[in-house]
Parts: C-alpha cells; structure tokens; sequence
C-alpha cells in the first residue's frame, strides 16, 4: 500500500452519492487562451509571486503604527491604507470567492508558494521531512489558528490597529516559511493555514472544480502522472501536491485548482470545468468530520456577533452576559477577552444545542454527537451564507476609505481630519436598506440549499432535519432584516 494511500484515508467520510458520468459542466480548457495559461510553466506562480511581494510589503509598512490618540479604533483601521485592505477588501472578497468559486484563493495564494519554496529548500538541504500527522491531516490546528484569530479580534482589536495587522501577517509568513521546511507535500495548506477550514467548508460548492474528462479516460492509463512519486518534486507539471488522486475527484474539499494534475495528465484526460454551485453530482458526506464539524459550529458563533453587529439593539442584547460578567469581575481591560470567550465557545454551544436537540425530538438522530455531525456540512452553508452577508456590510462600508487610504497610506491624517469634523466620512456604496434585503435573500437562498444538502445526502432522513434548517434560517434572516428595517 502506498503512502498516499494511507494518507488519504478518512473513514469517517462516507459519500452516499456516487459522481454522475454526465458531462461535470462547462470545460473551461476548450477555451485556447484558458488551456494556455493554465499549461503555463508559470502558472499560477504569475499570481502568487505579486501577491507575496505585497503580504511582505504591507507587513513592513504596517509595522509600528497604532491607533492615534482621539480616534476612534475602527475609523483608524478603516483610514490605514493596510488595515483596510486586509479586513476591509480582502477577507468579505475572500469568502465570497470561496463560496462561489471554491478554494480559488488557495490558486492564488503567496503563503503556498512561500511554503513550496521552503520546502524544496529543506529537501535540496537534507533535511528530513516530516508527514502530517492525522490529527494535523484532520484539520485541528487549522481550527485553533483560526480561534485564535477570532478571538484576537475583540481581545485586542487585530483589525483595527495596524500593527497588530502587520505581526499577523508576518506571524503567517513566517508560519508558512517554517512549516515548509519542516513538513512536506503542501503540510501549510493542508495542516495549518489559519483560513484552511474556512476554504475547505465554504468551498465545497465552488464553481470551479477539476474533474476527469466524460467517458472514464484515466481508466487504463498507466503513466499515472497526476499520481505518480516520481513527479511530485517536479518544478512544474507535478504529480497533485496535496496527495489527492485526480481521477476520482468528486468534491472540492481539498482541490486547490492549482493546475499541476492538468499538466502532468496526458491532454484532454483533465480538464478544469465551470460548473452550477454546489453541482448534485459531487459525493457528500453523511457525517462531517469533527474537525469540521467543531469549525462551523465556532464560526457560527462568530457569524451571530458579526450579524448582531450591525443592528445595535441586537448587538446590546447579544454582549449584554458578557458585559454584565465583566463588570462583576471589575476589570474592563478583560473585557475584550470575555467577549471572545462569549462568542466562540458560548453562544456556539448554546446554539448547537438548541439545533441539536429539535433533531433528536424529530428522530434525525440516535444522540447529539451524531445530530450535529450530520447537520454541520448542510447548515454551514446558512453559515457561509451569514458570513458572506456580513462582508457585504463591511465592503459597502469600508471601500469609501480607498481613495483616502492611496492619499495617506498610514491614514493618521485622514482619521484625525475625520475626528475633528474638517474632513467628511466617506459614504457607503449601497444603502443599508438595499444591503438587509440582499443579505435577508440570500439567507432564504441558502436555507433552501441546506435542506437541499440533506436531500442529497439522504433523502429518507431529510425531513426530519427541516426544523433546525428552518429555525437557523429565521434566526439568521431576522437579524439581517434588522440592519434596514427594525434598527433605529
């Protein structure tokens, strides 16, 4: 048995679809200039190589500016040219892209290329790399790299003070740099990137998708290049570097569309196709991982702050606890901390609890464990779905700042202008009326999705899931509603 074979074994996964033969969508390669690039030697290193530059570049830039006295946090990190483009712009666009497109970012993502280079680095050097444990493989670091992050922002305000923005951007460098060197066969995307979980959850509907040709053509192949050890140190044209086997790809959970099974494939036997988001003929899980599973009921918590923050009588009656224990414990300097605390371990457990108990009442399940394992896959999409709502606030909001930021990268002038009345406040983009009704939609949106999830997992079983699906979706619905129509 090889040990890709090994590596890639996950009982707990249990796919009750098989992948239709049917043609998987639109082939993208049937397009020259797309089959071009995407055959490319230095694709997708044209993307990340700029994108490096920049993560460095705004990490050096970032460093040492904190908030001025006088402003108010979140107008500095909204005027700070990096703080803006990192919370602002690139994360609301990074899980929108991930939810429609999959794990595209990952395709274009400068901390792979770092970690690829480390690691050919530490293989030409000797040293002796290590294989991801299964516990790493399964996805626990990733989630408590995530954690943390979430848990920094109210402890600390990472996303206001641009400092802070610039030790995570080089703790991430760094992280990738060690990683690579230390581990191989993509150890840093597979193991330990902070936002790993987010792509491989939020992406496994993604547009994008690669998948064998119709008509079974990797049946008899015996050069097995997409697989094969021998092409896996290649510079270009390598064996799949995250040990997947490209000819029975029938999800997007770990695709990172980088192209390189397409170029070391014989033509025409892969391709690259555009498809219908969260196409019927990918495999589905019975039972998400609990990794995963732990992961969308964290974010979850998180996606119920960021929904309340929108509204303010929601977000009073939402920290109300939190701010009640802090006043209790007398110290406001914790205060930040208790609300992370609140919003990732509490209201998650309070929430999933309630979920998983309207599907034992409705015989879903034989115990909790095993509710909230089968409802964690379909109801991350309301989940994605409340992110994504979110974001689209944020973007709204936060894009206004461009033009102010390219004048005043440090955006020290610009907040104290704004804080004593000399210079207006940017407007947003789309009013917030018009955002809580595009926001209420596509939470109805995914709430069908989801129920649509559990048809395709297991149509017996699906009614009985449709009370927590219809309780998160009028949950999550109410409060976006909130933001335009029910907020003073």
């Amino acid at each position: 048995m090889t040990e890709q074979t090994v590596e890639r074994r996950e009982p707990e996964l249990l796919p009750t679809l098989s992948r239709s033969r049917s043609i998987p969508g639109w082939d993208l390669l049937r397009w020259r200039w797309v089959r071009r690039w995407v055959h490319h030697p230095i694709f997708p290193t044209i993307f990340q190589l700029p994108l490096l530059i920049l993560f460095v570049a705004f990490a050096i830039v970032a460093w040492g500016y904190y908030t001025p006295e006088g402003v108010p946090g979140k107008l500095y990190g909204q005027a700070n040219l990096v703080n803006l483009a990192v919370w602002g712009l690139w994360w609301p666009t990074m899980v929108a892209a991930a939810i429609l497109l999959g794990r595209v970012w990952c395709l274009v993502c400068p901390l792979e290329l770092l970690a690829n280079g480390t690691e050919r680095l530490g293989r030409r050097l000797g040293v002796r790399q290590r294989r991801l444990s299964k516990g790493l493989r399964a996805g626990f670091a990733m989630l408590m790299s995530f954690m943390v992050i979430q848990w920094l922002i109210p402890g600390i305000g990472i996303h206001r003070v641009p400092a802070y923005t610039s030790m995570f951007l080089f703790t991430m460098l760094v992280g990738a740099a060690v990683v690579g060197f230390v581990f191989r066969d993509r150890a840093f995307c597979r193991g330990f990137c902070a936002v790993g979980l987010l792509l491989r959850t939020y992406g496994r509907g993604g547009m994008l998708a690669v998948r064998p040709t119709s008509g079974g053509p990797c049946e008899g192949c015996a050069a097995r290049d997409c697989v094969s050890p021998e092409n896996r140190n290649r510079p270009d044209a390598r064996s799949c570097p995250s040990l997947l086997n490209p000819a029975r790809l029938d999800r997007n959970t770990d695709c990172l569309i980088c192209g390189q099974c397409i170029k070391a494939c014989q033509p025409g036997r892969l391709s690259l196709y555009l498809r219908w988001p969260f196409s019927a003929a990918d495999a589905r899980e019975r039972q998400a991982p609990w990794a995963v599973t732990l992961f969308v009921m964290v974010v979850s918590g998180f996606v119920v702050r960021q929904l309340c923050s929108e509204w303010p009588a929601a977000s009073a009656a939402h920290l109300w606890v939190p701010r009640q224990l802090t006043e209790w414990l007398g110290g406001s300097q914790y205060g930040g901390w208790i609300q992370g605390a609140w919003t990732l371990v509490i209201v998650p457990a309070l929430l999933w609890l309630v979920l998983g108990g309207l599907a034992l009442a409705a015989g879903a399940a034989t115990n909790w464990r095993e509710a909230v394992r089968r409802m964690a896959l379909p109801l991350a999409l309301l989940v994605a779905a409340g992110h994504l709502a979110k974001g689209l606030a944020k973007f709204v909001t936060w894009v206004g700042f461009v033009p102010l930021a390219l004048r005043d990268p440090t955006g020290v002038e610009s907040a104290q202008a704004i804080s004593a009345g000399t210079l207006p406040m940017p407007g947003t983009i789309l009013a917030m009326p018009a955002v809580s009704l595009l926001s209420t939609s596509m939470i109805f949106l995914a709430g069908w999705l989801a129920y649509r999830e559990f048809r395709l997992t297991d149509e017996a079983t699906a009614r009985r899931f449709l009370l927590p699906v219809t309780v998160l979706t009028s949950f999550f619905a109410f409060l976006t509603l909130g933001w335009g129509y029910l907020a003073s």
